[in-house]
């Protein structure tokens, strides 16, 4: 069985006026079930390098009456958000991507508000689904890697049969 991402969404319990940060927003997946959540006074950003991607996504927005911020970014580089920037912040299937994950992740925890949760997302290792094993990172090295940057788990989600999730805190 493949992930909800709306499911996963609706255990992040978005406020209203919540601000929500998608890094490596991709088609939306999670940013059409966040922009319901945050509703009209709250606020969505995508973020991703592909800036053809994020027109098409913020066009589907607003054709469904949404409001969706976007930044063009490499999520390898400073990302243009002042700190504590995100009530939430959103990392699907992305960190096995990033080069310097200690880097990026020390990025997040930059943007997350001191209250703010971060939902973290990823390929199992033995999933057949995915990038290439060898590209893949097991969750205890991507516990590990959060943990040394000052995160903890608040919770661990259902995530289908070929990722695992996390919700974390700082």
């Amino acid at each position: 069985m493949f992930l909800s991402p709306s499911h996963l969404i609706e255990k992040l319990n978005i406020t209203k006026s919540s601000t929500v940060v998608d890094f490596g927003a991709g088609s939306g997946a999670y940013i059409y079930p966040s922009l319901r959540a945050a509703s009209e006074s709250g606020k969505v950003i995508a973020v991703d390098i592909d800036g053809e991607m994020l027109k098409t996504i913020e066009s589907t927005a607003r054709v469904a009456g949404h409001t969706l911020h976007t930044l063009r970014a490499n999520l390898e580089e400073k990302i243009m958000l002042p700190d504590y920037t995100a009530d939430y912040i959103i990392c699907a299937n992305v960190l096995h991507q990033i080069e310097n994950k200690e880097s990026f992740v020390k990025e997040m925890r930059r943007i997350l508000s001191p209250r703010g949760v971060l939902l973290f997302v990823e390929w199992e290792v033995d999933s057949r689904f995915g990038p290439a094993k060898a590209h893949k990172i097991k969750e205890e090295t991507a516990i590990a890697l959060f943990e040394s940057s000052g995160f903890s788990i608040l919770e661990t989600l259902p995530a289908g049969d070929y990722h695992y999730a996390y919700t974390l805190k700082v």
